[in-house]
């Protein structure tokens, strides 16, 4: 195709200019800007590198700055993660090798008899060189009665222990071995209780375990010196702990959910700092650590790595860089204006200057022929009343003839002056709801059918009749179409096929009016809003249909389309938007008052 036409995206072959204006000076070229001073030029072209160049750079550095110290954020997590994990196990297996220590003593072949009961002094003496957790030592009979013991502690009378819950669960026989909770009892410090039970015989071996060395083993933990640790059961009570956190038997403000079996609570739950913890297997308790770094790893200013400054510094240079630069545009722009003002100035002047001139030479061109017309016919008439000259009396002169020659070429120039001010002027509007399929079918069926029929002409109407009504004015877009299908009949001299269709994209409407004709050319096409411009044989079209067509649709807020092939057929389409156009908003009145 010599041109083409796509109406979602935008314009194509519309005229010299683009937008159907065929005369006008060329707009002036963005730079130009007399009403800015260097300053203001100045301040205006930083803020745009400022935008361009120095937003983008800090953008990413917020960026890899958060995503660094979410990176940091999360290993910190997962370190405290693994050394919650690695000091659960290992505490547990701690206590387990305690219950084991008790479990053999009762498992000797000798425990049947009363030969280890009476060495229970040399026993806690072994169990200490163990481990220095064992406080005591004792064994308990069936109901309850402590009936030896060796220890710190003197007992003045015989310790029941039936009504300890730790006891009877033993007693029941579902477990066991038994780990209480820290707790004061009968010594009244702070210890715990493990004990186990002899299946063979029912008697209960116990001992204390001192919480002083059970946080003196925490303390002795891998990555205890990166952390703060401490050991609570389910309702936050501290069990051991090294002071950091708390005291034992103290509440604690770690809150442990009891599902997963380990993991990480962030900072602001129940006012506690961020920790992870372990559940332990051996006592219902659990195992919490903190950071015991104070949050100095990941802080952007208080990270002692002098490569943190290199993002400042960058900044620094790219400021004076772009501080530089703007000055450099400024003055090259400021420049390029001068030498562009002076250029658009007399390229505005010799546009105006080739309009002008078009414009006359077509009107010229236009009415020359009926004024050549009327000064032969008054130049016979003269003759013809000369008595110099030899007249035929027998014949005599036809006036009417000759007037009505003159009367025809002065029409013709009335015609021309009229389509000149259509074409430069607006007329009275009547904007009202119509159907665009009414307005086609009154030009198809009903101004232009017999012309159609005798120009052999088939019409094929392809409606949507999901096109809603649209304001128009009815009289101006008849005319419209009446041009456009006239120059289609005048394309197709010996028949052919019209196609009118109407479609609807998003909130425009479509009226395409496609011939079968000869087509145009490409530098035809250029030309064809222009007034006066006319691909006709002389005396059968002033040129202006088209030029005032495209004038009325470009007022309704509408565009005006072409596309041709030559020997092909050529594509005419009216563009409207179905809202009111904008620029009849106001009214007829506010119509009229812009035209005068």
């Amino acid at each position: 195709m010599v041109n083409s036409y796509h109406p979602t995206g935008g314009s194509i072959g519309k005229g010299m200019n683009g937008k159907g204006d065929p005369g006008g000076p060329p707009r002036k070229p963005a730079l130009a800007t007399e009403q800015e001073n260097p300053r203001t030029l100045f301040w205006k072209t930083l803020q745009r590198l400022v935008l361009i160049y120095f937003v983008p750079v800090l953008l990413l550095a917020i960026f890899f700055q958060w995503q660094y110290r979410n990176l940091i954020r999360s290993s910190d997590q997962a370190h405290l993660e693994v050394i919650a994990e690695q000091q659960a196990t290992t505490f547990d297996l701690f206590i387990r090798e305690r219950l084991v220590n008790l479990a053999n003593i009762l498992k000797d072949p000798s425990f049947e008899g009363t030969g280890l009961e009476a060495e229970l002094p040399a026993i806690l003496e072994t169990l200490q060189a163990a481990s220095p957790a064992f406080v005591d030592l004792g064994f308990v009979s069936r109901n309850g009665l402590m009936t030896r013991y060796s220890g710190p502690i003197q007992f003045e009378e015989v310790v029941d222990y039936g009504e300890e819950s730790w006891f009877r669960t033993l007693s029941s026989g579902d477990r066991t071995s038994v780990l209480t909770e820290i707790y004061r009892g009968f010594r009244d410090q702070p210890h715990f209780t493990i004990a186990v039970r002899d299946e063979r015989g029912g008697r209960v071996l116990r001992a204390a375990l001192s919480p002083e060395s059970l946080s003196d083993y925490l303390a002795s933990l891998e990555g205890a010196n990166e952390v703060h640790a401490a050991i609570v059961n389910p309702a936050g009570v501290l069990q051991v702990t090294r002071g950091t956190l708390g005291e034992a038997l103290d509440p604690s403000d770690f809150v442990v959910p009891a599902n997963p079996e380990m993991g990480f609570v962030s900072a602001g739950e129940n006012g506690s700092p961020p920790f992870a913890y372990a559940w332990l297997h051996q006592a219902p308790w659990a195992l919490v650590v903190t950071d015991a770094t104070d949050g100095s790893r990941g802080g952007f200013f208080s990270n002692p790595d002098p490569s943190v400054w290199v993002i400042p510094v960058v900044f620094f240079f790219l400021g004076i860089g772009i501080l530089v630069r703007a000055r450099q545009v400024v003055g090259t722009q400021v420049a390029t204006e001068q030498q562009q003002a002076e250029l658009s100035g007399q390229l505005v002047q010799a546009a105006k200057l080739a309009s002008v001139g078009e414009l006359a030479a077509g009107i010229a061109h236009e009415i020359n022929n009926p004024l050549a017309v009327i000064a032969e016919e008054v130049g016979l008439l003269q003759d013809s009343l000369d008595p110099t000259l030899d007249h035929d009396e027998d014949e005599p002169i036809d006036l009417s003839e000759h007037l009505e020659a003159i009367h025809e070429a002065v029409f013709r120039c009335r015609d021309i002056t009229r389509k000149l001010l259509t074409f430069v002027r607006r007329t009275e509007v009547k904007i009202e709801p119509h159907f665009i399929r009414d307005i086609l079918d009154e030009v198809l069926e009903v101004m232009l059918a017999n012309e159609l029929a005798l120009a052999n002409i088939e019409v094929v109407p392809r409606y949507d009749l999901a096109i809603p009504e649209i304001l128009t004015d009815r009289n101006q877009l008849i005319q419209v179409f009446v041009n456009l299908v006239k120059n289609a009949m005048d394309a197709m001299p010996t028949g052919g096929v019209l196609i009118v269709t109407t479609k609807r994209i998003y909130d425009r409407a479509l009226i395409s009016i496609r011939d079968t004709g000869h087509g145009m050319t490409k530098e035809q096409m250029e030309k064809v809003f222009l007034p006066f411009f006319t691909t006709k044989e002389p005396g059968k079209g002033t040129g202006l249909g088209l030029s005032i067509s495209n004038t009325i649709i470009q007022n309704f807020g509408g565009e005006l389309f072409v596309e041709s092939v030559p020997e092909k057929g050529t594509e005419f389409t009216v563009e409207l938007p179905l809202a009111p156009a904008a620029r009849y908003h106001g009214g007829e009145s506010d119509v009229r008052r812009r035209e005068g």
